[in-house]
């Protein structure tokens, strides 16, 4: 068992980061869902270290509050290899191409970045840097660590509730060596214990609001999902991350 732990965890570390893990792993059903099972903590990790960064700059130095978003972001952004922003920046371009569902799903596989996406990359991180200066300096440093937390939880949940929107991609592949109920009960646990830990710092209103917005919020991105490209791929499990994320941060500036 802990074996699996080990390699499953290595392996997280090894697709959704850019820290090195110089190692060949077995692909097989076990050690997949465990990988998949570590993305909580994975976004547990980025958080720390995201939060001591915070900390650091807010209450060690005089930086502005406008660094501290960009340094956030950038780190936020560095940590994944620009992953998920990759994603969104896809997403971008084959959504507003207007085409039917089997072009959009052939752009999204096109390496190349177009218009779109390069105004939808630019929008996110330009908005994203602007909410965290506007309240990084009021928001307790437990919302900084636990934002890639609860997108990480959304992301499990949608990954093993939505089927793939085609039979050869990434999501394909690895939907088919995962156990999805051993991956539901754990997004259900980790989802309980972040709960738990904003209910004990945070005003009981505004965790109800934010639990809400984020459940509404995975629940109507899973049907645009499978309405405009049939399920899921990899880019749009990368775009959801970096749309849940974004939502946070805007419920935090109005009701936090």
């Amino acid at each position: 068992m802990t074996r699996q732990l080990k390699i499953g965890f290595l392996l997280a570390l090894q697709f959704f980061s850019v820290i090195p893990v110089h190692k060949q792993f077995p692909m097989e059903k076990k050690y997949i869902t465990v990988m998949y099972g570590m993305l909580p903590i994975l976004g547990l990790l980025f958080g720390s270290i995201m939060a001591t960064i915070v900390w650091l700059l807010r209450d060690a130095t005089d930086s502005s509050s406008l660094i501290i978003g960009f340094i956030v972001v950038l780190i936020g952004i560095a940590l994944t290899g620009g992953l998920h922003m990759d994603g969104l920046a896809d997403t971008g371009d084959a959504y507003f191409s207007y085409q039917d569902r089997d072009k959009r799903l052939a752009i999204m596989g096109d390496p190349r970045i177009g218009a779109f996406g390069t105004m939808v990359l630019v929008m996110a991180i330009v908005g994203k840097i602007i909410l965290v200066a506007e309240i990084i300096n009021e928001v307790s440093l437990l919302w900084v660590l636990l934002i890639p937390v609860f997108s990480r939880i959304g992301l499990l949940a949608l990954f093993s509730f939505t089927k793939s929107a085609k039979p050869d991609g990434v999501a394909a592949f690895f939907q088919q060596r995962v156990s999805h109920d051993k991956l539901r009960l754990v997004a259900i646990a980790a989802f309980v214990f972040s709960f738990m830990l904003l209910v004990w710092s945070t005003p009981f209103l505004a965790v109800i609001i934010i639990i809400i917005f984020l459940i509404g919020f995975t629940w109507f991105y899973r049907a645009w999902c499978i309405r405009n490209f049939g399920g899921v791929t990899g880019d749009l499990l990368g775009a959801y991350v970096e749309g849940v994320e974004i939502l946070l941060w805007i419920i935090l500036l109005f009701f936090v």
